[in-house]
């Protein structure tokens, strides 16, 4: 198999619905929808670690002094794979670098523009991937992964991605006030969700075009979820909440039947899966 991974920042569980995610929506309705999926933490760093180690996110430091990768990109690597690895922030920070992507030579490790928006850099990102697949050697798998900034706060996104009125029409962390603004802020969110949707249709689409589906892996999930106050927090990394911990996960496997999963699974389940495929 092919595997494409696809990473939103903060894509809480319930941004998976058919009004703010319409093409995710319909892609999970073809693939394995997992209902009470949950991160490896509250922040990318912890999340990121369960999913690619299958191990809990403590161990992120002590594996980053030693810059040991996971098991799952040794084999990666070691069959051979194509790799093209994305990001609309940096591999330095966190340090995938030092940790899930160790191994990897760094001219395969594609940052996002600094000073840019995260949208605008999820855009081009999309495009150096569909790119890539085109001219990719057919006669080798391969392994892309891509790490989306579109939801991240302070949640940008192009006018054409509004679905959610009214909203905070910028985000200003000194003069905001959460009491009077949280709704207007949490409409932003939704926008920004919704031109990452826009950036997962252009990939779904390239899949299906190739020919892609028919021998290729493809997982979409957050790192980790965001809190609009529901609990008494804004964000992630303060608290261990469902808002802040819950994602949502589409696993689409060639040849396996549409499926919704409603037992509780995790990040950490997520290698032993893979590997075993």
């Amino acid at each position: 198999y092919n595997v494409v991974w696809l990473v939103a920042e903060s894509l809480r569980a319930d941004a998976l619905d058919p009004e703010i995610m319409p093409a995710a929506s319909a892609f999970a309705a073809r693939a394995i929808r997992f209902d009470q999926h949950y991160s490896g933490g509250n922040n990318t760093r912890m999340g990121m670690f369960a999913m690619f180690y299958g191990l809990y996110g403590a161990y992120w430091f002590p594996f980053q002094e030693q810059e040991r990768s996971p098991v799952l990109m040794d084999v990666v690597l070691g069959d051979g794979y194509q790799l093209d690895l994305r990001t609309s922030a940096k591999f330095t920070y966190p340090e995938f670098d030092e940790t899930i992507f160790a191994r990897v030579p760094h001219e395969k490790l594609h940052e996002g523009k600094r000073g840019k928006p995260g949208w605008v850099n999820d855009r081009a990102n999309v495009g150096r991937l569909l790119a890539f697949l085109k001219k990719r050697d057919r006669t080798r798998p391969f392994f892309s992964f891509m790490f989306f900034e579109s939801p991240h706060a302070r949640y940008e996104f192009p006018p054409e991605s509004v679905v959610r009125t009214p909203y905070l029409d910028r985000l200003n962390y000194a003069t905001m006030d959460l009491s009077r603004d949280i709704g207007l802020i949490k409409n932003r969110y939704l926008n920004s969700v919704h031109h990452l949707d826009s950036q997962l249709a252009r990939v779904f689409s390239a899949l299906e075009e190739e020919g892609l589906l028919a021998n290729t892996i493809v997982i979409v999930t957050g790192d980790h979820g965001e809190e609009f106050m529901e609990k008494g927090h804004w964000g992630h990394a303060s608290a261990f909440s469902e808002e802040q911990t819950r994602v949502p996960l589409i696993l689409y496997v060639p040849g396996h039947a549409p499926a919704r999963v409603e037992r509780m699974t995790s990040h950490l389940d997520l290698p032993a899966t893979l590997l075993a495929l």
